[in-house]
């Protein structure tokens, strides 16, 4: 038999709720270590464990998706006596897929044949929803030495890893993740080598100077060519490599990863072969068990649409988004695995520098026949997104979707005059200002086409947007008391084109023209930070979880030079958009090519 899946032990300092549930009646129970093995868990009579957590189901829809195994059984290792149950979560409810008493005193390996039925697939040729759980009830005092989801199918291969990592001054979260992956490659032979790209200072943290000293570290440090240009690098090196791997492990330094995510997500690999990209959905850090994003969608109007967003995967009901198989179109890059002969054929990714790189690259691997499956039952945390307010990114947010939509013509639409212009004159109406100079900059950017794009050297691009950031940056405040102010009534946005013209056009008016009140400010939500409750005041921009309080202020000189350079930018849009379109269309695949990307690294070595 061959092991597919092992129940985790909850992970110091991470949500038990996450891993595993233990009940003593109707109350949870804490989870108490007193034995070897994986689990080495100690069971009261009356104790029940169960597996209907996020970690611990077992998603039999997603593997039979994706690898050939149809047959599966739990091996219970259990000295004690009680009683093992297996359930089928599935579209009819929950339901008993088998029951096998536990009773040796000495101690002995238990298996629970628990193959689902096999049942007509659903529209699409998917199969159906089925997760399996399992619950372990002790009758006298017991010990669960460990509870694996095995399959006499044996795997298509043994997939191999690579990893990459790229740095930007974040030592201290750098050295966590890479301890728990230094760790994990002394014990696993399939973790060939780790590529760690730094492109900000030197390291001074002694602990990571001694943990590059592992033979499979393999680190280079290069001036900073954003996220994109660290993922590249290593991506590079892995498929340069004499003996490479069957996989590359694209990951972000600073998540929070419990190393054990790499084994499970490699057992898959072994069942489902290298014609998929693998990724793990991410969990928000604020709020550790709950779900950021588990994979995403494109939108055709060239918008993103997370898997998940928000499930609280503390209460059990809320697993079952997870129950069938989801063809996400994508996964970010905090981690994600790519086959690499897939990725020898397709080049590397577009010199994007930051944002947009994880999905255009998505794409190019889906055309290529490789799906992307963001595997439940894998999971980093990561703080999210909207923890910290939108400043430089902006610019690279705006002009990656312009560059997405001309490059993938049959997969989304090109914004539209309406659009571009909306994104920018919605910034200058909440006195945004440095938001709004960044769209401007990137319509701008986008329509010199690649050629004059890429010519720049892209860590001297970065300073001049990180320049207009700093500029126009609206000031911060710091003192604690305004996380306790409370919020101001809001009008909502119009839903309707004409509604929000004629919102944005009282703005224009009321702040252009009307008396301002820049003195104090009332406190708005992001959410409804738009033209109809900024016009004319001054305010101070928060989030729900009020991590960041900035106060903006209406200047009406500001207002209206940036008006009329909207005006000149939206129309060279409309002029120049079609020829821009064609441009990127057709110039940009010299440069995802590694002899461009060489030349691009030769250039960037850091001294």
């Amino acid at each position: 038999m061959h092991v597919l899946q092992s129940t985790l032990m909850p992970a110091p300092g991470l949500p038990e709720a996450l891993y595993l549930r233990l009940t003593d009646g109707a109350r949870d129970c804490a989870l108490r270590r007193g034995c070897d093995g994986p689990l080495g868990l100690m069971l009261r009579p009356g104790q029940v464990l169960s597996t209907d957590t996020f970690f611990g189901s077992f998603h039999m829809a997603v593997w039979r998706a994706h690898t050939p195994v149809r047959e599966v059984a739990v091996i219970a290792h259990f000295r004690g006596q009680g009683e093992a149950r297996v359930f089928e979560h599935g579209p009819d409810g929950v339901r008993l897929l088998a029951t096998v008493p536990l009773d040796d005193p000495a101690g002995g390996r238990f298996v629970v044949p628990c193959t689902p039925a096999t049942r007509d697939p659903g529209l699409g040729g998917a199969p159906p929803p089925s997760r399996l759980t399992v619950e372990v009830e002790a009758t006298r005092p017991s010990q669960l030495h460990g509870l694996d989801i095995v399959s006499p199918t044996a795997p298509r291969h043994r997939a191999t890893l690579s990893v990459g990592l790229c740095t930007f001054n974040q030592e201290a979260r750098l050295a966590r993740t890479l301890a728990g992956l230094v760790r994990l490659a002394g014990d696993c032979d399939a973790i060939r080598a780790v590529h760690l790209v730094n492109q900000g200072v030197p390291f001074a943290d002694p602990e990571i100077r001694t943990l590059l000293a592992h033979p499979k570290i393999r680190a280079v440090r290069q001036r900073n060519l954003g996220g994109c240009g660290g993922f590249t690098r290593g991506l590079a090196a892995a498929l340069a490599d004499p003996d490479p791997a069957t996989h590359h492990l694209m990951m972000d330094d600073d998540i929070v990863l419990d190393p054990r995510m790499i084994p499970r997500a490699l057992r898959f690999l072994d069942h489902a072969g290298d014609r998929i990209a693998l990724g793990a959905g991410m969990l928000d850090a604020l709020r550790p068990t709950v779900m950021y994003e588990a994979g995403a969608f494109l939108r055709p109007d060239n918008t993103i649409a997370p898997h998940a967003r928000d499930a609280d995967l503390a209460d059990p009901a809320q697993l079952s988004c997870f129950d069938a198989p989801v063809a996400t179109d994508y996964n970010a890059w905090w981690f994600c695995i790519l086959p690499q002969a897939a990725c020898r054929g397709i080049g590397l990714p577009a010199p994007v520098f930051i944002r947009g790189d994880d999905f255009e690259y998505g794409q190019r691997l889906a055309g290529a026949g490789v799906p992307t499956v963001t595997l439940p039952g894998i999971a980093v945390w990561h703080e999210p997104f909207y923890a910290k307010p939108q400043g430089w990114q902006s610019y690279y947010d705006l002009r990656n979707r312009l560059i997405f939509a001309a490059t993938h013509p049959g997969r989304v639409r090109q914004l539209s005059l309406a659009h571009v212009a909306g994104l920018i004159t919605t910034a200058i109406l909440t006195h945004a200002h440095a938001t709004a100079e960044l769209r401007l900059r990137a319509v701008e950017d986008f329509l010199t086409g690649p050629g004059a794009l890429f010519a720049r050297d892209p860590e001297a691009l970065h300073a001049e947007v990180m320049a207009i950031n700093r500029h126009h940056a609206p000031e911060r405040l710091e003192d604690s008391a305004w996380a306790a102010a409370p919020l101001a009534p809001a009008r909502p946005r119009s839903t309707t084109m004409a509604g929000l013209i004629a919102q944005q056009a009282w703005s224009l008016v009321r702040t252009g023209l009307g008396p301002l009140r820049r003195g104090g400010a009332v406190v708005l939500l992001d959410v409804d930070a738009h033209p109809a409750n900024t016009a004319g005041r001054a305010y101070v921009l928060t989030n729900d979880a009020r991590s960041f309080h900035l106060r903006l202020v209406p200047r009406r000189g500001r207002m209206w030079g940036l008006m009329r350079r909207t005006v000149a930018v939206v129309r060279r849009y409309a002029r120049q958009r079609a020829a821009a379109n064609a441009a990127w269309a057709g110039g940009i695949a010299p440069y995802r090519t590694p002899a461009w990307w060489a030349r691009l690294f030769a250039s960037a070595e850091a001294p």
